[in-house]
């Protein structure tokens, strides 16, 4: 029987809509703790300032993690593909120690 707080209509898991949120809920409670705050205008707006250039630069940095993340595991992919590939042309008839074996009397 299908969970009844299963939204995700896939019926899979909903952990990355659950980090989303925190990430969302946090954001938005660490925007409602700065504007209320006790501050002057040109303090505030440089404290946004600040905070907004913070999660610019981990956000880069993140993207940047992942983008070699990708790039080394499709790399490894096509290395493993030229590999099979090899192997495979090896151990077909007539072709390499396979070949050979067979041919011998």
């Amino acid at each position: 029987m299908k969970d009844s707080l299963d939204r995700t209509g896939t019926g899979g898991s909903t952990s990355g809509a659950f980090f989303v949120g925190l990430l969302c809920g946090a954001a938005m409670g660490a925007a409602a703790g700065l504007l209320l705050a006790q501050k002057t205008g040109p303090e505030l707006r440089r404290q946004m300032a600040d905070s907004a250039d913070e999660w610019r630069r981990k956000a880069s940095e993140a993207y940047d993690n992942a983008s070699n993340v990708i790039t080394d595991t499709v790399a490894r992919g096509r290395d493993a593909i030229q590999v099979g590939r090899e192997t495979f042309q090896k151990s077909r008839p007539g072709n390499g120690a396979a070949g050979d074996m067979a041919s011998m009397p």
